[in-house]
């Protein structure tokens, strides 16, 4: 369930939901955010996060506008999605399926929590 590092998601997925962030923060502001300035500002190499936000961009999750004023934005309604729906864009749904902490014996007939209470 998680990956090499110890994390919950990928490190695609984690550009994701940060250019995300970054996306609406600047929209809230009225202004629409190019590819350098959401990479500068999510700390993101530049190249890859175009790849991320195109795949966003195909599932509505961002809206982009080409153009002297083009970038990318939200609207209403593009400003409804949530974290699960950028985790299912990216990472797909395995980490909804599986034990959110990533126990092997967690299922829905002994969850994660009532298992480490017996390992006390």
């Amino acid at each position: 369930m998680y990956d090499n590092r110890g994390y919950m998601f990928s490190k695609t997925c984690e550009y994701a939901i940060r250019a995300t962030i970054f996306i609406a923060q600047k929209s809230r502001q009225g202004e629409r955010a190019g590819i350098k300035d959401i990479a500068k500002g999510i700390e993101a190499p530049e190249h890859f996060i175009a790849k991320v936000l195109q795949e966003l961009s195909r599932k509505s999750l961002v809206l982009s506008a080409k153009g002297p004023n083009g970038g990318f934005y939200h609207n209403q309604e593009s400003a409804q999605s949530t974290l699960a729906d950028i985790v299912r864009t990216i990472d797909g749904d395995k980490i909804f399926n599986g034990c959110g902490l990533g126990l092997k014996q967690c299922s829905n007939r002994t969850p994660a929590l009532s298992i480490m209470s017996l390992r006390r």
